[in-house]
């Protein structure tokens, strides 16, 4: 496959020469560092030419060196690392040339067309999510995740959680969400009660402390999508305040308003969340009351509660009777 390349050796070899920042065998270390990336560029060692650029620029920091590091990365298919460094330049190098700019933005837009964005809905909090085996992240990612257009496997692990795995495709310049819910591992050791006794004189069956149970954890789940949500809404404040401040550069500014979009998308996301989320808790809160009353009539020699039909004039269902 051919390559289109970003070329500023000239101007890298200037931006170095004339760093005031680092001492004079700095600056003779980092040249010879950057003239043996050049040199192995030429020859085709690309790993070898990396190499060199990262030394010369940790020696002598210039923005220009990363166009160089960029290259290097794109001919070894590593588009990520790549469209990285070109985006840096366009951030770090306000005196680059607009044809400068120009080249690097078509270079960006020929990397985007190979690499998509994942959004990652991991719970429970504080899971370790890998990605290839490779990338390994704390839930929750807030932010969007940069991957080479293709499949990817994804592996999420939790304590008291059974571990969970999937494959995913991204499309090259698009993006795609996946959400991860993992599920309680079912212990071998000790074996959950019939009844739960309060020590009061009367016991919860097991389908009611199960009820309640699930209850509280839904709650908690709306809470902490809540506490998400609020943040996402802050992100979002932030970015709107970036992208209007006239001291940013235009492409900070437009990473800004780009940040803020993403902001609100998950601000949105969680906010639903966190609604659907209580009304599952008092549904299930519910249920825990109702089948509290109908499993201890069926205990007793009267029943004190039980479900019958019930129909009228303009409705139809079932209705908790009995005595409480």
């Amino acid at each position: 496959m051919a390559f289109r390349n970003v070329s500023f050796v000239a101007l890298l070899t200037l931006g170095l020469l004339a760093s005031a920042s680092a001492h004079a065998q700095d600056r003779e270390a980092a040249r010879a560092a950057f003239g043996a990336g050049v040199s192995a560029y030429g020859e085709g060692r690309y790993d070898a030419a990396l190499a060199s650029f990262q030394e010369a620029y940790r020696i002598a920091p210039h923005p220009s060196v990363r166009v160089n590091m960029a290259n290097c990365y794109e001919q070894l298919g590593r588009p990520v690392e790549a469209l990285n460094h070109f985006e840096r330049f366009l951030i770090e190098s306000e005196n680059a040339s607009a044809d400068q700019r120009a080249e690097v933005r078509s270079a960006i837009a020929r990397l985007q067309a190979q690499v998509g964005e994942v959004f990652l809905r991991v719970t429970p909090e504080g899971a370790s999510v890998t990605i290839d085996d490779d990338t390994t992240l704390r839930a929750p990612i807030l932010d969007g995740i940069k991957l080479v257009a293709g499949e990817h496997r994804l592996r999420v692990e939790s304590e008291g959680y059974a571990p969970y795995e999937q494959t995913f495709t991204l499309e090259g310049g698009g993006r795609q969400e996946v959400a991860v819910q993992l599920e309680g591992a079912v212990s071998t050791e000790v074996e959950a009660p019939d009844e739960v006794d309060d020590g009061e004189g009367f016991s919860l069956p097991t389908p009611v402390w199960i009820s309640a149970g699930a209850s509280a954890a839904l709650g908690i789940g709306a809470i902490i999508s809540g506490v998400l949500a609020l943040r996402s809404n802050s992100d979002f404040d932030d970015a709107v305040a970036d992208s209007n401040d006239l001291s940013l550069g235009a492409a900070e500014r437009a990473r800004a308003r780009e940040d803020g979009l993403d902001a609100k998308d998950r601000a949105d996301r969680r906010s639903t969340a966190a609604d659907v989320l209580g009304i599952a808790s008092i549904a299930a809160a519910g249920t825990a009351v109702v089948l509290y009353f109908v499993l201890r009539g069926a205990d007793e020699d009267e029943p004190s509660a039980y479900v019958a039909p019930a129909v009228g004039p303009n409705a139809a269902g079932v209705a908790l009777t009995g005595s409480f």
